[in-house]
């Protein structure tokens, strides 16, 4: 500590920690063969010598650390940790020959945030004897980081006969008045290191979960940073507003208490020099939406705080509660830079052909020719050519068989560009697989899917009809058999396939046909084709592939399902209500293999969506949307 002292004052001040003793550290001498000073070593309680010699041999098991039984006195001031309680012992002496009047103290602790009064004491009637002292102990629970000071005031009055000093004390006129201040300053550090690690579930069976899928793992590291060990009293995490957590750092005994055992409790408790343990909670929100919202990119979710006491080696207390510990949402990723960037090329800059020279070419150097300025233009037709006047060819529009509608008629488009962004859907597992799968036993999965929708101004409700598509790996065409392999013998004619439309159950709104076409076709009432987009996933990826080739769907490529009609629950003219409907549904898979394999895919399409007016006006959009795709909607292990 660094003190500044008052000169020529009649008390003094000792400013002394309060601190526990150590062990004396003593060393001894190493004994080989000697019977009485072996016995001597393993009657103290700090040898680490068993009781029962070894056969022929004397006992050399010694504490190199040399601790003796013998307490000490800590020779410095120490170092003071973040969650201790500072202790100090502050003693005002009277040295004069005379008694002392209106003598007081008064102790403050100044931190880079905040002054805080300890203790203001007054002597017996304001006076100190002679050969006297007036003794204060303070107390403070370390709260901050960085450096703190000690601020101890004294005040006394001269006695009469005595010289004033120069200058009267703080805060008065009176001379007779004299007072001194001394500063002790020291650093606080930090014990325990606290890192965080927020994990969430990512499996296909824990993100189709309402309840799972909202769940936290909050991983923490704890290190002590400190120079000796700390023995764990309590760890316990405090949620924060909305969360509810469970401890995983339990060990599943029960005490005598009847609760359960920590995991980290006992000798386990104790955390040494540099240590690093980990704890994890499970953290759920008290209130399960029945829509996922996804968080706001780049924000902060609080979770809670860490509350942590110890002990230290001597039983020294110390209490830490951290700040609060959050979930920070990944940010939205960086626009993609509009200039392409050329990749460096490997023929030095003076070569080139495409950089402008510095200079005019040297004389008497090989020039490259200039190449051609634009390529000959194609040979006309010849006059007499048989190909001169060839048609082009009109591609036929495709009418697959059961459709009644105009041969003339082209198909929409696979994919048409979203036109209601406001639907979303969100699909979860009510009925999730049995535990016991079999090879060639098709099993059943339930489905629930929920639709949440906008309600616009003047709307008294709107029905959204949703499709639901089974998908498979995408179909790699075969290679061209190529001349060379091919075989000399008598003609054939080619084989071709057809494929014949199947009619679907009829549907109460609209009559829909499903046909097992390239691009399965949906018409309605109005003869208007609509075209859904083929059961194959858009991009090809073997590794998801070998995952959903165990296991196969049983039944039509395409389900559709009942009308899903939103009604909002209020007036609807203020601002635009936000509605949800739901619709349940069933699966049928038939496992192929043994071993774990996942299930899916599954896309879900909207093919109609009406919306209905207080006027009575319906505005139908038949344009087919993709709202979601799903890779796996489940995952299974197939016994044999």
């Amino acid at each position: 500590m660094a003190s500044v002292d008052g000169q020529g004052h009649l008390l003094s001040l000792k400013v002394m920690r309060v601190s526990r003793p150590g062990l004396a550290s003593v060393w001894e001498p190493f004994y080989s063969s000697s019977s009485s000073f072996s016995a001597r070593s393993t009657a103290s309680i700090l040898s680490l010598q068993g009781r029962t010699p070894l056969p022929g041999h004397p006992k050399t098991l010694r504490d190199l650390t040399h601790v003796s039984e013998f307490l000490t006195l800590p020779v410095a001031f120490g170092a003071i940790q973040l969650g201790e309680t500072f202790s100090s012992c502050l003693c005002v002496n009277n040295e004069a020959t005379t008694d002392v009047e209106d003598v007081s103290i008064k102790v403050e602790m100044h931190t880079a945030n905040a002054k805080i009064l300890l203790a203001e004491v007054r002597g017996v009637d304001g006076k100190v004897g002679v050969g006297d002292s007036l003794e204060v102990v303070v107390y403070h629970e370390v709260k901050e980081l960085g450096q703190h000071v000690l601020s101890c005031t004294v005040n006394y009055r001269l006695p009469n006969g005595f010289r004033h000093a120069p200058g009267p004390a703080e805060g008065t006129n009176d001379p007779a008045l004299q007072g001194f201040r001394k500063y002790y300053k020291f650093v606080v550090t930090n014990p325990l290191s606290v890192k965080t690690k927020v994990n969430i579930p990512k499996s296909p069976s824990a993100l189709l979960d309402p309840v799972e899928r909202e769940k936290v793992f909050l991983e923490i590291h704890i290190q002590n940073t400190t120079p000796e060990p700390m023995w764990f009293a309590r760890i316990s995490f405090e949620c924060a507003d909305g969360w509810t957590a469970i401890d995983m750092n339990q060990s599943g005994a029960i005490t005598a208490s009847n609760e359960n055992a920590q995991l980290f409790s006992g000798s386990m408790a104790l955390l040494q020099p540099q240590a690093i343990r980990q704890y994890i909670y499970v953290l759920s929100p008290t209130a399960i939406p029945t829509f996922p919202v996804p968080p706001q990119p780049g924000s902060s979710i609080p979770l809670g705080r860490l509350d942590i006491s110890w002990r230290s080696q001597f039983g020294e207390p110390g209490r830490l509660l951290t700040s609060m510990l959050s979930r920070r949402v990944p940010g939205l990723p960086p626009p993609p830079s509009s200039v392409i960037q050329q990749p460096p090329s490997a023929i030095p800059p003076y070569l080139q052909r495409g950089g402008t020279p510095s200079s005019s070419p040297r004389a008497h150097s090989v020039q490259l020719p200039p190449s051609r300025p634009t390529s000959p233009s194609p040979v006309p037709h010849r006059p007499n050519s048989p190909f001169r006047n060839r048609p082009t060819p009109i591609p036929r529009a495709q009418s697959p068989a059961g459709s009644i509608s105009s041969p003339l008629q082209a198909a929409r488009p696979l994919i048409v560009p979203d036109q209601t962004p406001d639907i979303q859907v969100d699909l979860i597992v009510i009925q999730s697989a049995s535990k016991l799968i079999y090879v060639g036993k098709p099993f059943k999965m339930g489905f629930m899917l929920t639709v949440s929708a906008a309600i616009p101004k003047g709307t008294q409700h709107q029905t959204v009809s949703i499709v639901v598509q089974h998908l498979q790996p995408p179909r790699v065409p075969d290679a061209p058999e190529s001349p060379s392999a091919m075989i000399v013998g008598p003609h054939r004619e080619p084989h071709t396939s057809h494929v014949k439309g199947m009619q679907a159950s009829h549907r109460t709104s609209s009559d829909y046909a499903l046909l097992a076409s390239p691009s399965t076709h949906v018409s309605n009432e109005g003869d208007t084709l609509l075209s859904l987009p083929p059961p194959h996933f858009e991009t090809v990826d073997q590794a998801r592939d070998s995952k959903l080739k165990g296991c196969d769907f049983l039944g039509p490529s395409t389900i559709v399902l009942d009308p899903i009609q939103l009604i909002p629950s209020g007036p609807g003219d203020v601002q635009p209500i936000t509605t949800e409907g739901s619709q349940q549904f069933e699966l049928t898979f038939l496992p192929l293999q043994t071993g774990y394999f996942c299930v899916g895919g599954l896309r879900i399409l909207v093919v109609d969506h009406e919306l209905t007016e207080e006027r009575g006006v319906q505005h139908v959009v038949t344009e087919p949307k993709m709202l979601k795709e799903y890779d796996v909607i489940g995952e299974i292990w197939v016994r044999s």
